[in-house]
């Protein structure tokens, strides 16, 4: 039984082989051929939390209309669908060398000048990347870390409560995000935000399942503003 087995993966990955060799990598049979369950699942996540991190980009830059660089040249959804069509790593000098969790805090730092709702977002989506390994496609040999995973959502809570908290030298909040005291109760960033939280906790319990590993569970002191590692 054991040689069968290891004739058999030989055999998966001779077949894989053969059809990198054979056909286009991208074509929908490699592709099909090349993905278990779990690399669906997985992708599925990913999108997932992206778009949520989109709708959250809309929402804000509509409490926040004065901090859009580019409101006198395009819409709102082309602003927003541009700043989502290149890979998370790619423009933005000005940030090259930065950590996406250093762009987070530059974004809701008092002296920031600029466009923070860019700067808060392309911090966010390029830490979100970076805990998928900044692949957007899985297959059976792609490996992925639970708990880069798992301290990304710590992340998310993280850079929540800065957002919430973060004022100038008046106490008026850097950004705009749920109602105010005098405002009707509008909770819908803190749902999005809860929703990306929960996608990226939920995929790494399923990694770790997957793999038989455990996740390093931390319990995050968001006002210390401590970023984890990815």
């Amino acid at each position: 039984m054991r040689w069968f087995k290891l004739a058999l993966i030989c055999s998966i990955v001779w077949l894989m082989s053969a059809c990198v060799a054979n056909s286009d990598e991208g074509s929908p049979a490699f592709s099909t051929f090349a993905k278990s369950n779990i690399d669906d699942i997985i992708e599925l996540h990913q999108q997932r939390v992206m778009q949520d991190l989109k709708t959250l980009t809309i929402k804000l830059y509509q409490r926040n209309p004065n901090q859009r660089h580019d409101r006198h040249m395009r819409t709102l959804e082309d602003s927003v669908a541009r700043l989502f069509m290149y890979p998370a790593q790619v423009g933005f000098d000005k940030w090259d060398g930065f950590e996406p969790t250093e762009i987070i805090r530059l974004a809701l730092t008092e002296d920031y000048d600029g466009d923070r709702v860019l700067a808060f977002t392309v911090g966010m989506r390029r830490m979100l990347m970076a805990s998928y390994n900044n692949q957007s496609e899985f297959y059976y040999l792609t490996t992925i870390d639970q708990q880069k995973l798992y301290n990304s959502a710590r992340n998310i809570e993280i850079a929540a409560w800065m957002l919430a908290e973060r004022r100038d030298v008046n106490g008026k909040r850097l950004l705009l995000s749920d109602s105010l005291q005098d405002e009707s109760r509008n909770l819908s960033f803190q749902r999005i935000i809860g929703g990306m939280i929960a996608t990226q906790d939920n995929i790494s319990a399923i990694i770790a399942q997957k793999d038989g590993r455990l996740v390093k569970t931390v319990v995050v002191q968001a006002a210390s503003m401590m970023f984890l590692p990815i």
